[in-house]
């Protein structure tokens, strides 16, 4: 099975990485080629099974990796080359994300002559089918998920609240952060955005628990994070159980 896990940036790569690997028992495999309009993508392997997960440098680069993966799928010449499941993973930056995201999703499907059933629902997955080089028609299946689900927010922000949970004194580190970063920039001369916002809360956290040497201690952080304790996280991407 052959599986694709498209995200917004390097650090939901990142996360979504450490999450696949401690919790589902994926194995990095260093794939390092650039395909698919990604601005940068690792492989994994599990058994029999294959995974990528690209990062398109934002939202906007999504639909875009989205169609050169169903691209490839309608020129593949054998069924062990199409991708199986495709996965897109964004943050919930605005209210109508989704309603969004779903309408553009069967946009694409709809120009590459894919075909489906029933309507593209956030965190379930959805039967489609196409053609391939040798006009064999074979399935497929979609999965989005717009993190988090209840609440508008991004990957980041769900961290910063599991992380909350687990610790108190983490907690308050957290939240005087957060009010530090919703005031100082009072004119939004800089934090322009929300989404710059989000990035700036992570990462002024990650500053006070790593303040030298930040990246390296940043990823010994995150990856020695207890992923399987994690509730929150394991709700939220139960269903990434099922590529592998």
């Amino acid at each position: 099975m052959r599986s694709v896990i498209i995200c917004e940036g390097y650090t939901d790569l990142t996360l979504i990485q450490y999450f696949m690997e401690i919790v589902n028992g994926w194995t990095y495999s260093n794939y390092s080629e650039k395909h698919f309009s990604f601005n940068s993508m690792k492989g994994f392997i599990k058994d029999s099974n294959e995974l990528i997960i690209g990062e398109t440098g934002g939202s906007g680069g999504i639909l875009k990796s989205f169609k050169r993966i169903l691209e490839t799928n309608s020129l593949a010449s054998y069924e062990n080359e199409c991708f199986d499941n495709i996965v897109i993973i964004c943050d919930r930056d605005e209210v109508n994300t989704i309603e969004g995201f779903e309408n553009s999703i069967i946009d694409c499907l709809t120009s590459c002559d894919a075909q489906f059933s029933g309507s593209l629902v956030n965190d379930n997955w959805f039967l489609c089918s196409m053609s391939n080089a040798r006009g064999i028609r074979t399935g497929f299946s979609i999965l989005l998920l717009v993190i988090p689900f209840e609440n508008t927010g991004a990957l980041e922000t769900f961290l910063l609240e599991a992380i909350s949970i687990k610790d108190s004194y983490d907690k308050h580190i957290i939240s005087e952060g957060n009010n530090f970063v919703e005031n100082i920039d009072f004119e939004r001369r800089y934090l322009r955005n929300r989404r710059f916002v989000t990035k700036a809360k992570f990462d002024v956290y990650f500053s006070i628990r790593t303040p030298l040497e930040q990246f390296g201690q940043r990823r010994d952080i995150l990856r020695s994070i207890k992923w399987e304790e994690y509730v929150e996280i394991q709700n939220c991407f139960i269903k990434l159980r099922g590529l592998g």
